[in-house]
Formats: C-alpha cells, sequence, structure tokens
C-alpha cells in the first residue's frame, strides 16, 4: 500500500491506517494561528516587527484575509493558510503557502508548530509533505528576515540555497525544483513558475 495518495484533489499521507492531510483554517483558527505566530516571531523565528503594532494586528487582517479569499492583503498575492493534522485529527501546525509576484512562484512564507505537539515530530512530517508536493513541481522559495536566525537555520539544513540578502537584511533562499541545477550565489532575479497550490481536504 503507498505512503501517499492523491483522492479529489487532496493530499494524504497515511500513517498507521489513519490518514494525514492539509486543510484550509477554520474560522475559529485564527485566533490560536495568530498567538502562535506572534509568540515565534518574540523568538527570532520571523520578523520580530510582528511582535508590535501595526504589524500585529496586520497580520491577524492578513491570515483572515487569506483564509477567505485565498489571497494576502500586505501584498495582494495568491496564499493558502494551510493546517496540517495528526493521526487523531488534531491541528498540530499551520502553514502559509505564498506567491511571490501576482501568479507567481511558491514561497512558504510562514511555518509553525503548536507548542503542545512539538517534540513529537509534527514539524518533520508537516514540512516533509509540503515540500514532497511542491518540490517536485517547482522551485520553493523562502525569505528569512534578519532576526530569524531559527528559521534560516532550520530551511539550510532542508536543502535551501542562499541566493542573495536584500538592502534591508532579508536573506533570500531557494530550494530548486528537483532536477533543477542550482543558482550561482547572488543570484536575486528568478524565473517564476506559476504558483502551485497544495491539494487540501
Amino acid at each position: 500500500m503507498p505512503d501517499r495518495v492523491v483522492s479529489n484533489g487532496c493530499f494524504y499521507k497515511i500513517c498507521a491506517g489513519r490518514v494525514r492531510v492539509f486543510r484550509k483554517a477554520d474560522s475559529s483558527e485564527i485566533d490560536a494561528i495568530h498567538r502562535l505566530l506572534i509568540d515565534e516571531a518574540a523568538q527570532g523565528r520571523f520578523d520580530h516587527r510582528l511582535v508590535e503594532e501595526p504589524y500585529r494586528t496586520g497580520l491577524r487582517q492578513n491570515l483572515q484575509h487569506i483564509r477567505k479569499r485565498g489571497r494576502r492583503l500586505d501584498e495582494e498575492l495568491r496564499a493558502q493558510l494551510l493546517v496540517w493534522e495528526n493521526d487523531a485529527g488534531e491541528a498540530t501546525g499551520c502553514v502559509i503557502n505564498s506567491a511571490i509576484q501576482a501568479e507567481y512562484g511558491n514561497e512558504i512564507w510562514m511555518v509553525a508548530v503548536f507548542p503542545e505537539f512539538r517534540g513529537q515530530g509534527q514539524g518533520h512530517a508537516m514540512n516533509s509533505e509540503l515540500l514532497s508536493f511542491l518540490h517536485p513541481r517547482v522551485d520553493v522559495f523562502s525569505r528569512c528576515a534578519p532576526q530569524a536566525q531559527v528559521y534560516f537555520r532550520m530551511n539550510l539544513r532542508r536543502g535551501f540555497l542562499p541566493l542573495d540578502t536584500t538592502a534591508q537584511g532579508v536573506r533570500v533562499m531557494k530550494l530548486p525544483k528537483l532536477g533543477a541545477a542550482p543558482d550561482a550565489p547572488g543570484t536575486l532575479h528568478q524565473q517564476l513558475e506559476p504558483f502551485v497550490e497544495m491539494p487540501l481536504r
């Protein structure tokens, strides 16, 4: 029996007789996701400005807009706010899959695991499934704020390559599409492919 199946446009991982799945976040989960991302920003995982106003409120509005309309509010880009469920059907983490320019490019904008599920392999499983779907299809990008040292190191461990650092100190990283040749460091301008959505339940 395969350990992954795609059925009715949904991407599933079969695990011990149960199925793990990415799904669209519910409106009732926005508060918890917002708190999680703010806490992660406070610990240096994301841009530290998210802890302060007006960025804190802006993030919450962005999460709601992505969930309702499938687009980011801050840059008017296509995006998905996804929740990862464990074998018991509990929401253990979240990820924002975002376009980079209009309808092009794939960026893992934010990814995090709820504190009560850390140390159980949920983050590894979630990221593995995300990349196993996207990596064969498109280049995957990530941007790390200067303070986001943990996120930067995590991306390096997953095979992301540093491309460049912007004037604001943001580090641009890329996981080249499976089989593609890596770019030389300093290659900031990229040929972007059409945005690919993760299939959902």
